[in-house]
């Protein structure tokens, strides 16, 4: 629902330039489906801070901000250099000596920010840094990771001048010295030799549930998203007794019907416990798919590439958001992955997946990108072994790349809760020995054991991209624009071509009379990602990138440029004008 931002001049009495800004941003980076709440503003000794489209479960005090959801009670978390409390929150404390930037144990919630000579902007959202600092400088490092993985890389922006913090991280400003440092300790996985598995599953089912017992809101204004996997009913089992506490679950029409389907064992999960559970469809809108990608852009801001779960034109959410709905309580977690059998196997499973992966060195020179690197602190450490390091990517890549940019997705709405990310929770997991974190063994084993008798989900409630991009209205869209010049300036023509000629392909196909599913297809709708993902593993399969996706990929990119561009060319007045037309 709310994006934060802090704006520090470097001298104190210097006028900010926030303020004009303030409710043309307020309008601009909300989704066109909801008027947002009025911004909050504050300003004091040369900070100014403000949370666009705030609720009652943001935090403003002084000139600190706090968004997302604190697990404890801690009356100082707007002061820099107090503890960091735990929960799954972007942190942004400011007074008159420092600042600071802090992101939680997963960097679930994203902060980017940038230092100039006069001034420093941090902000939960990449287009109210680049609309202030009225300029914006491409970070082609980041085009061929979102072309590879779906997502902006390890730590980039879209502007090459955005810096990330990273998870567990404070980054502080010396105001004095004008010095930023950063401080924090990447995850370490050490197993506890002296626990055997009872203990350890004794001690990480005590674990979560205190930190469940913890986590306070009112539960008549947040909802708990409820699917048939193993997390989500986790949260319910431990929830349930939360007076008003209600469950929504979406998918395609008539998954509810599928026997094994998420959306079905979600509503059987919620009669377990006589709570209700609201279904809402999330087939493709009806709006023109125009109106829906730009939605969508707005929304997450072009970090990930992932749609399928929007094509409803965001309808869940806007719901939600109409109905004054706080937050949602999601099972976002990190208590381990498939089993892997080589290095490959390992970046693929966190998602961190590279061009060379799937084209030839040929092809790579041709679509002429900046070459890409998996950073040093992401490589495999020297006797480490592969699902330590398939974890530790997990956690500091997957969450705060993918699992991070899915959230923006939704808290363009409505605010976001991650219990199972909670420190606490994360501090446990990096302490059971490989075996029990493959395959989420010991999670899914006691997360069985709460409810014996309610199997896991077979069947997913979405759609996968595959089937997204047979729409003949989005492909056009797509074809306009990569013959654009806005594609033309960021692509080489071999590349746009391969594009052109795969989506001009996909249209040919559309107009062929409907045949019966492919067997690829119905098995896409069938296994789980996560058996997918661990079959293709064991069996050593080659990955590969589905065309469209690549070519969807190459759209977004493109599009996100122009919007960037838009943004930092348009001063407050011009802004605030097109908002209220």
């Amino acid at each position: 629902m709310a994006r934060a931002i802090l704006v520090v001049r470097r001298r104190a009495d210097a006028s900010g330039r926030l303020e004009a800004y303030l409710d043309a941003l307020n309008r601009n980076l909300a989704p066109d489906n909801i008027v947002p709440h009025a911004p909050a503003f504050v300003r004091a000794s040369g900070v100014e801070a403000a949370i666009f489209n705030p609720n009652g479960a943001t935090r403003l005090e002084g000139t600190s901000v706090c968004i997302g959801a604190l697990l404890e009670e801690a009356p100082l978390w707007h002061a820099p250099g107090a503890r960091l409390p735990d929960g799954t929150y972007a942190l942004l404390r400011a007074d008159a000596n420092r600042v600071e930037l802090a992101a939680d144990a997963a960097a679930s919630r994203t902060i980017w920010y940038v230092l100039t000579d006069e001034e420093l902007i941090a902000s939960t959202s990449q287009r109210a840094i680049v609309t202030l600092l009225g300029s914006f400088e491409m970070n082609r490092e980041a085009l061929p990771w979102l072309l590879s993985s779906g997502t902006l890389g390890p730590a980039a922006g879209w502007d090459a001048r955005l810096e990330q913090v990273r998870p567990g991280e404070r980054v502080t400003l010396d105001r004095g010295r004008w010095r930023l440092s950063r401080s924090g300790q990447p995850p370490e996985f050490r197993a506890a030799a002296d626990r055997d598995e009872a203990a350890h599953r004794a001690r990480l089912a005590e674990i979560v549930e205190a930190v469940c017992k913890r986590l306070t809101f009112d539960s008549t204004k947040w909802t708990l998203p409820l699917s048939g996997g193993v997390d989500s009913r986790a949260l319910l089992f431990h929830l349930h007794k939360r007076r008003g506490l209600e469950t929504i679950t979406w998918g395609m029409t008539g998954t509810r019907e599928q026997d094994g389907n998420d959306a079905q064992i979600a509503r059987t999960l919620a009669d377990v416990f006589g709570i209700g559970n609201r279904f809402f469809p999330t087939d493709l809108s009806s709006e023109p798919r125009e109106r829906l990608i730009q939605r969508f852009l707005t929304a997450g801001e072009g970090r990930v590439a992932r749609i399928s779960g929007y094509l409803d034109g965001f309808l869940v959410w806007k719901t939600l958001f109409d109905e004054g709905a706080d937050g949602i309580i999601r099972g976002d977690e990190a208590f381990g992955s498939v089993l892997v059998r080589n290095a490959r196997g390992v970046r693929h499973t966190a998602s961190l997946t590279l061009l060379s992966d799937f084209f030839s060195p040929h092809e790579l020179a041709a679509f002429d990108l900046p070459e890409q690197h998996v950073p040093l602190e992401l490589e495999r450490k020297r006797e480490e072994s592969l699902s330590t390091w398939r974890d530790r990517l997990y956690q500091q890549f997957r969450v705060p790349a993918v699992l991070a940019g899915l959230t923006d997705l939704k808290a363009a709405y409505v605010e976001v809760a991650n219990p199972l990310l909670a420190r606490a929770v994360l501090d446990c997991v990096r302490e059971l020995p490989d075996g029990l974190r493959t395959e989420k063994r010991l999670w899914r084993d006691l997360v069985r054991s709460w409810l014996p008798d309610v199997p896991f989900a077979s069947r997913i409630a979405v759609p996968s991209l595959e089937e997204v991009l047979t729409d003949r209205a989005l492909l056009s869209l797509m074809l306009d624009e990569m013959r654009g010049s806005g594609a033309s300036d960021l692509f080489s023509p071999a590349l746009r071509n391969k594009v052109c000629a795969t989506i001009n392909a996909a249209l040919l196909a559309s107009r062929a009379p409907r045949r019966p599913s492919t067997l690829k297809l119905r098995l896409a709708r069938a296994i789980p990602p996560r058996l997918r993902a661990a079959a293709r593993t064991w069996l050593s399969v080659k990955p590969s990138l589905d065309p469209l996706a690549f070519a969807f990929r190459s759209f977004l990119a493109s599009r996100m440029n122009a919007l960037l561009k838009l943004d930092a060319a348009t001063p407050p007045a011009d802004m605030q004008r097109a908002v209220n037309l």
